[in-house]
Formats: structure tokens, C-alpha cells, sequence
């Protein structure tokens, strides 16, 4: 994606996993993306809710990380590069990979052809909704599971043959040096998560110490909305803070818990409250 995400922003304390005792780690996942901004954030805020994800770009690495070892969870985009996400599974299935390994499938693919038996998410997602799903999917119990040791392969009867957020290359304290008036804020969300009510809140308050006619801010429910809404602007998470104009466009993912945020993203457009 082209926005910058920043990691410290868009992990909610509550995320935080318990810590963990002698060799058990949280339950081991997959990710399978090969846009590394989405996979560097995905890969950090299942780390924080306590999980162990391993990142793959392709699909063909997706199954050579299956053939060598056991995971929990899959997450895996379907568009990848040369094959799809739906392959990946579906290969993998073939190998006696799987086994009772439950997998979910995130697309903006209406009708994916090659997914099912899989559960689907359609992009653009709530990263509650996501985090909530594998949690439900995962031991309920919340149970730990052995680690298998760094370089140890898996063990199989297949017959098959044979890296991990978020944080882009922008940052919502990088601007131009003169930003010109007034500032668009664009602000998806999702009317049913708690996070994107918390968001609308804070983003109000820091407002609210701005005049109206130098700062306006548009929120965009993509619940209630096509998801075409989002497209533009590359969103596939919510909330998201979208600055479009002036200066370079900037996306801050998260409820912005921290006012701190969003006044230095103003101030770097010489706005002062």
C-alpha cells in the first residue's frame, strides 16, 4: 500500500498478550500476504493479542513454510503473486498439510472460486472482527502450545514435494514544509466495532480545539456502504485516518488513543489549535 502505517499507533493496549512461561508460546499462525505493509501490521498486532505468526509473501512460500512445519492458524490474502490463496489451501489439503487446521481467506474477490470449505473475509475488514474470529477459531481455553524447535520439519504422510503489523515507508510526522489550508481528513469505519466508536470520540476532541474552517473531517461507515468507499484510498482495515489533502496523503490506522497523533499530523500542516 502506499500509506504509511505507524506500529505504536495502531496497537490497542488491550491487544497486549499474557506472557509467556518456559518453551510455550501463543498458538502459531501463518500469514500469507505479499503487500508487507499489511503483513508487517498483521504479523504485529497478532504478536500483541498473544499470538506466534511466521510471514510469507507468496503462496509458494506459504506451502514450503507448511511443509516444514506445524501452525495453528493460516491467514492468507487470495490475490498473491503467480498463485492465489485459494491454491494455497487447496494444495496443502492435498498434502495432508492441513489436517484440522482451521484457515480464513481475506479478498476483495466477490467470488472467489477456489475457497471453499474456507472461511472469508471480504476486504475492507475490522481488525476487531479478525482478531475476534481467530480467537473463536483457536483453543477458547486460550491454551498455549508447545513451540516446535527453530529448523525442525514437520512430520507427514503427504506426498507432496518440496518473514513477520504495521509500519510502511511513511509516517504521520512526515510532511512538506508548508501545508496549505484547509486539512480533508477522511475517516473509515465500521459502525459495529467498539474500536472505530472510540476512534470517531477521540478524533472529535482533538478536533473540536481547531476551527472548522481550516480542518474537516468526512466519516465513512464502510458497514453501511459499498466498499468501493474505501478503494481510493487503499483501505482495508478500519479505523483508518486518512489525511488526503494538502501534502502527501497519510493513513493512521487505529483508535488514536493518543491525541499526540493526530496534533502533530495537523501541526505538520501548520495548523495551530
Amino acid at each position: 500500500m502506499n500509506d504509511g502505517w505507524n506500529a505504536d499507533r495502531a496497537i490497542p493496549d488491550a491487544w497486549i498478550g499474557r506472557e509467556m512461561n518456559g518453551t510455550f508460546e501463543g498458538p502459531s499462525i501463518l500469514i500469507v500476504e505479499d503487500d508487507a505493509d499489511i503483513r508487517d501490521l498483521l504479523s504485529t498486532l497478532l504478536e500483541m493479542a498473544g499470538y506466534s505468526p511466521t510471514a510469507c509473501e507468496t503462496a509458494e512460500q506459504g506451502l514450503n513454510a507448511l511443509r516444514e512445519a506445524t501452525f495453528d492458524f493460516v491467514l492468507t490474502d487470495y490475490a498473491l503473486p503467480n498463485r492465489t490463496g485459494g491454491w494455497l489451501l487447496q494444495q496443502a489439503q492435498r498434502e495432508g498439510l492441513l489436517d484440522a487446521t482451521p484457515a480464513l481467506v481475506v479478498t476483495a474477490h466477490p467470488s472467489p472460486p477456489d475457497v471453499n470449505g474456507f472461511d472469508v473475509f471480504q476486504k475492507p475488514f475490522d481488525l476487531d472482527h479478525l482478531i475476534s474470529h481467530v480467537r473463536q477459531r483457536l483453543d477458547p481455553g486460550g491454551l498455549r502450545h508447545p513451540r516446535r524447535p527453530a529448523g525442525a520439519r514437520r512430520s507427514r504422510s503427504g506426498n507432496g514435494n518440496g518473514n513477520s503489523g504495521g509500519n510502511g515507508g511513511g509516517d504521520a510526522n512526515t510532511q512538506d514544509d508548508w501545508c496549505p489550508e484547509p486539512v480533508e481528513l477522511i475517516l473509515y469505519v465500521n459502525a459495529d466495532s467498539p474500536r472505530s466508536a472510540h476512534a470517531i470520540a477521540n478524533i472529535k476532541r482533538v478536533l473540536a480545539r481547531y476551527r472548522s474552517d481550516t480542518v474537516t473531517l468526512t466519516i465513512c461507515d464502510l458497514a453501511a456502504n459499498s466498499t468501493t468507499k474505501g478503494e481510493g484510498d487503499n483501505i482495508v482495515f478500519t479505523p483508518a485516518l486518512v489525511k488526503r489533502s494538502p501534502g502527501p496523503r497519510t493513513c493512521i490506522l487505529g483508535h488514536l488513543t493518543n491525541p499526540k497523533v493526530l496534533i502533530e499530523l495537523l501541526e505538520g500542516c501548520d495548523l495551530e489549535s
